[in-house]
Parts: structure tokens; sequence; C-alpha cells
């Protein structure tokens, strides 16, 4: 037990007055000119034939990431399901997932009519691990959906090896990214369609919401473009006696972002380097004297990987400490630094939408197994994951961190690690 005392004991806490927030905007002038330039246009809506500033951000995010297409979307999750559907992924299929990735991953196959595996992760990289996918695949197997968490790329060599022998679709989830690279090159770039979160919290924002999905296929390009808007074909002929600029052709939905929402992200977006530099140096800086305490682990980056460095996560393995990872997020956030604990909010299949009857009777494609066995969901299914999960805890990291805060995120540290280490 360490001997100076905890804040949550009554002690003094090492960071005084505002909490060091976990993740933070960081948007200046070019965010604010943006905006303003979308008032001044009078055009909100990027369906309008004078609306542009979906079509930059689109545009310049393919130049920013290496992809032919990309189609921007209200969310990562919507981008998600849109990507499920332009591959055809439906009712009987099955979608191979890894379990700790936000519950979209996951949910948007049951939402495409799918059926969702989980597969469990590797420890040291938290990323999907090859030989448990490759231990669910089943005849009824159509995709794998490797996330690229906490901003380290997944094993991508031999994910696409075993897609290549099974005849099964990758699709990338990128939320955590850009930035994320293995050998160089830009993870979205190795799967048919990739999806990326726009979200605020994402090393990228459309002001709070929004996603794209980018792919290098025309026809799938096209695709995304007409579930995200409604299911219009606009190269279909309408009958001579009527004049359309569209037909109705697919089955689709309103999954456009906003002329405003791209703006923001456009500024966001021209300074990408800059804020990935800072987070770098945050995250090194936290990497550097994080990993001298005692009893932590810290993930191992993968051979040749490029991080995003969209969080810094920490290990509390539980046979090093005398208290849960819930406890120790108490004791940080009452020495003024607000971590979050993984805990259940992103161990998916243990949520009752998948683990329970009645949860699972809310989604129509478990119908399509009629008497056929579901995937094995719940506790005791995913050892490794579950273990991740009792343990996880991220601390803050955004560009706009000072020396002073990083300074005080390492102490808090080892003040709580040391108090509760055995």
């Amino acid at each position: 037990m360490g001997s100076e005392q905890l804040a949550i004991m009554g002690g003094a806490p090492v960071h005084s007055g505002e909490p060091i927030p976990l993740t933070k905007v960081s948007w200046d002038a070019g965010e604010r000119s943006g905006v303003q330039r979308v008032f001044e246009s009078g055009i909100f809506c990027s369906v309008y034939q004078e609306a542009t500033e979906v079509k930059a951000l689109e545009k310049e995010f393919t130049q920013c990431v290496g992809a032919r297409h990309a189609v921007a979307f209200n969310s990562g999750t919507t981008a998600q399901h849109a990507a499920l559907a332009a591959l055809g992924i439906g009712p009987g299929d099955e979608v191979i997932v890894p379990p700790l990735t936000f519950i979209s991953t996951a949910y948007t196959v049951l939402i495409a009519g799918a059926v969702p595996v989980f597969a469990d992760v590797c420890r040291d990289t938290i990323t999907i691990d090859p030989q448990a996918i490759r231990e669910k695949i089943s005849a009824r197997t159509k995709a794998i959906v490797p996330v690229h968490w906490l901003g380290h790329p997944a094993d991508m060599a031999a994910i696409l090896s075993l897609a290549a022998e099974k005849d099964l679709v990758v699709i990338e989830d990128c939320a955590h990214g850009p930035g994320i690279t293995l050998h160089g090159q830009q993870t979205g770039n190795f799967g048919r369609i990739a999806c990326w979160s726009l979200q605020q919290s994402k090393v990228l924002t459309a002001a709070g919401e929004g996603g794209l999905a980018t792919t290098d296929d025309d026809v799938l390009a096209a695709r995304l473009e007409q579930i995200c808007g409604h299911g219009k074909d606009k190269t279909e002929k309408a009958p001579s006696d009527f004049v359309a600029p569209y037909r109705v052709t697919a089955l689709g939905s309103n999954y456009r972002l906003s002329e405003m929402q791209a703006a923001f992200a456009r500024a966001q977006l021209s300074k990408l380097g800059e804020l990935r530099q800072r987070r770098k140096r945050a995250f090194n800086t936290l990497h550097t004297r994080v990993r001298d305490i005692p009893g932590l682990e810290l993930l191992v980056r993968r051979s040749g990987a490029g991080l995003s460095y969209y969080v810094f996560p920490v290990l509390f393995p539980e046979e090093s400490f005398s208290v849960s990872v819930g406890h120790i997020n108490a004791a940080m956030h009452a020495e003024g630094i607000a971590t979050h604990p993984i805990g259940l909010d992103e161990l998916c299949h243990v949520h009752p939408l998948f683990a329970e009857a009645e949860g699972r009777a809310t989604a129509p494609a478990y119908q399509f197994f009629g008497d056929a066995p579901l995937p094995p969901y719940g506790w005791g299914t995913l050892p490794v994951a579950e273990k991740i999960a009792h343990e996880l805890l991220l601390l803050p990291l955004h560009p706009d961190l000072s020396e002073q805060d990083l300074s005080d995120i390492v102490a808090a540290t080892r003040k709580v690690a040391g108090a509760y280490r055995r």
C-alpha cells in the first residue's frame, strides 16, 4: 500500500480545479469559419445541388486515407450498416466481429438481417485474434469485421489470408482512425469497405456526430450512396410522361451528413497532421512515464504498426491489485483525472441484446436461424476479452493536454496504483 493518502479517502487531490477531461475537441477559428460559411450560403442540407461541403469533405477524405471513393454518413454506425447492406449481407448470414468494440459493430449486423458471431481478442494488442476467427467460421459466415481498436491496427495480414482462403469479405472498422497504419499503409485500404467515425470523442469530429465509408470499388461506392440517400437511383430513367430526377430502386434510408457538420469536419481534417502530432507527443510522454509503474500493463505495439494515438489504455491486472478497476476509476476521478473503465460498455457479447432471449426477440435476424443453434453468447464464452474488460482503464488523451496535465495524470496513476497494489 502507498503511504500518500488518496483523495477518495480524504487526502489532497493531485489535480485541483476542473478535472482533466478524458477527451476534448480541439477547435479554433477554422471550424468557426467553416460553420459561418454554411450560414452565409443558406444551404444546410447536402441533398441540394448547390451544396458543396459534404462533396468537398468526401473528396478531401479520399486524399487523406488513399481511397478512390468516400461517402459521408451521419454516423459511423449508419456507415457500418450501409457497408453490410452494400455487400449483400443479410438474413441467414453470419458476420464475425470482436467482442471488445463499441456495440454498433455488432448490432448493425442484426439491422442488416444477419447474425454477429464473436471471436476473442489477443491480450497484448486487444484486437481480434485470427486463430479465434478461424474457429468461428461456419457455412453461414460471409464477412469478418476487424476493428482497429483504441488506435491500434488489427492483424490484417492474417485476417486477409484467412478471408481469401474461406472466400469471405472484410469490412474494416476504422472508427478510431485515421492515422492507424501497418507497414506504412493506412488502415481502411485492406478490406472491401472501411467505416470511419466522426463522433465527438474521435480523432476527427463533424461537430459531434458523423461518419464515412470508403472503398476502391465503383459499384460498392454507388451502392453506399444509394443506401445513404433513401435508395435513390439517379441513373434510372423515368417513363417519358414524368419529369423525375431519380427513382427509388432499392431499400435505403436518410443517413446523410449535414453541410454544417461537413464544414466543421473539413476544418478538422485540414489540420489532422498537427492534431496527430500533439496526440503523439502526449501519448509518448504518458508511455514513457507510466510504463515503469509497478503492476500495470500497457498494450504491445504490433510490428510495423503506426498508431492514431486515439486513447491511452492501461491494464490493471486483477491479480496485481486489491480493488476493481471501477474502484480505481473512482479514485482517479477523486484525484482530478477523468479516466474511463471499459467495463461492460464495450464488452458486446454479454449484453442482453445477444445473450438473453428477451433481447434477441427484438432482432428479427435471429428468426432466420430456425432450429439451428445460435452462436455462443454470454459470460464464459470469450475469456480473454472478459478478463480485459475487468482490467482496462483509459487515461485522458487529447491534443490540448499541457505538460502540467500530463504530469498530473502520471502522478495520479502512480499514487492510485501504489495505494491498491497487492
